[in-house]
């Protein structure tokens, strides 16, 4: 039992800092109404503050990355746990729009990205690779069981409570999620140790993988893939035009995020069965052809649902496509600039899709793009892989 407990320690830490993650990754497009309505600032202005999120992990993953291989994560996640807790409280006691960006700006420094780059570090670290596809499935479904759980509360609060003390219970939500995260991880090894430093594991170093083409095709897919998934940050106000009602939008989004968790389960074992390649260029077609079905209101359920399925590529997918392309002697490093250079899709995906509602009234026209852009994501995956055969 106890041998158990320590093999399966850091998976339930990963998992821990997965769920946190749905607070700024999900859970925040829920104030994007209320918040709009009382300051008066339209979707578009609101959506930026992703995108200003975003800047800002971009920023600090790099040096996060390296930080990472060479010291493990524990620290770091000392830091997001404090540190994300007074961002959102800050959140909360916004007055002006101003005050709402330095809120994002400092929420982003060790935000959602930070930790998706803890919770993969933690997995490529402690597991080897067989067991790190299926692992790694469970683990990153935490964002999902979080987002299930955090949906559920965080409209009833906005309803009784208003959107700055609903803000306000995020925060503490935040903290404990990440601080048990951290006392879960208890001692841990940086990933250099365990391949006796850096330059001595196998594959690439950071600086190999600037010189190789490999990466720029990688960082292509990547930019796609998070645009994508910044339609997420949109679907409360998509669904309001479609006509459906708070409370419907909270279960629908709510039985989303629970088909997200198992979807990426799921996905874990499709790549076990499939292989990266197949499996990864199945996922990102699945995932455009939500966008095809969310198209039509009358779809809209079974368009989340497909989407759903979609959401987990980056957190499950990436990381694996990523460790079989450079392998694991700076993996943490790579990984960092990886992230760092996706996230330029989600800077400049929120505030165009927030932007083409306000100019259209719909999300019709970033509904038809984004299955064009996946497929071509899904034609360079597979010369990527193919060419490593």
């Amino acid at each position: 039992m106890k041998e158990k407990f320590k093999l399966y320690r850091p998976a339930v830490a990963a998992f821990l800092t997965m769920m946190a993650m749905a607070v700024t990754s999900s859970t925040l497009s829920f104030f994007l109404e209320p918040v709009c309505a009382q300051l008066n600032i339209g979707k578009g202005s609101f959506s930026l503050i992703f995108s200003l999120m975003t800047i800002a992990g971009a920023a600090t993953n790099p040096i996060l990355g390296r930080r990472a291989g060479k010291k493990g994560v524990r620290g770091i996640l000392s830091v997001a746990a404090i540190w994300g807790c007074g961002s959102l409280l800050l959140f909360a006691m916004a007055e002006r729009l101003w005050m709402l960006y330095l809120a994002g700006l400092l929420l982003g420094l060790f935000g959602s990205n930070c930790l998706a780059l803890c919770g993969n570090v933690i997995v490529q670290n402690a597991y080897d690779p067989r067991q790190a596809s299926g692992i790694l499935g469970v683990v990153m479904s935490g964002s999902g069981v979080g987002g299930m759980m955090f949906n559920l509360l965080i409209p009833y609060v906005l309803t009784a409570a208003g959107w700055q003390r609903a803000m306000a219970v995020m925060a503490f939500c935040w903290l404990a999620v990440v601080g048990a995260s951290v006392l879960m991880l208890g001692k841990e090894k940086a990933m250099e140790q365990h391949t006796g430093g850096a330059g001595v594991g196998l594959g690439m170093t950071q600086a190999e993988a600037l010189k190789s083409p490999k990466l720029y095709m990688l960082i292509a897919v990547i930019v796609v893939i998070t645009a994508a998934c910044g339609v997420q940050q949109q679907q409360p106000s998509m669904l309001g035009l479609y006509g459906y009602g708070s409370g419907k939008i909270s279960r629908m989004i709510s039985v989303q995020t629970a088909v997200l968790a198992a979807g990426k389960i799921g996905q874990g074992i499709l790549y076990g069965r499939l292989g990266v390649r197949r499996g990864g260029c199945t996922m990102l077609l699945v995932f455009g052809s939500a966008f095809l079905i969310l198209a039509v209101p009358a779809l809209a359920w079974p368009g989340l649902m497909v989407m759903a399925l979609g959401l987990g590529v980056y957190t499950t997918l990436l990381p694996l496509v990523t460790r079989q392309v450079f392998g694991t002697r700076e993996y943490a490093a790579i990984w960092g600039m990886l992230a760092t250079c996706g996230s330029i899709g989600t800077i400049v995906a929120n505030p165009v899709w927030g932007g083409i509602c306000d100019l259209t009234g719909s999300y019709t026209i970033a509904m038809l793009i984004l299955p064009l852009l996946l497929t071509a994501a899904a034609w360079i995956l597979n010369k990527l892989l193919k060419d490593l055969r």
